[in-house]
């Protein structure tokens, strides 16, 4: 099965983790899919099966299958090979 070049986020627009890693991606240009889980039931489903019960927000998937809950920006840049830039 073929990798995913794109990166998935879980995510909820109440939830200033998941406005701070979006503003991240943006100013770097990343290609992303967005996710409401609020608007989107079956994003929330599939979040509650990646996750289970403890499932938080911003979740990531990367390319390579990678699953990142809350990251920090240092984490997602490190992890997408990216510049910290999150005092920007």
């Amino acid at each position: 099965m073929e990798e995913s070049k794109v990166i998935v986020m879980y995510g909820a627009a109440w939830c200033p983790d998941v406005a701070m890693a979006r503003r991240y991606l943006y100013r770097q240009q990343v290609n992303y899919l967005y996710l409401d889980i609020d608007r989107d039931p079956e994003a929330k489903e599939a979040l509650l099966e990646l996750c289970g019960d403890d499932w938080v927000v911003p979740t990531l998937i990367l390319p390579d299958g990678t699953t990142l809950a809350n990251p920090s920006i240092r984490e997602l840049a490190t992890r997408l090979g990216l510049r910290d830039r999150s005092q920007a």
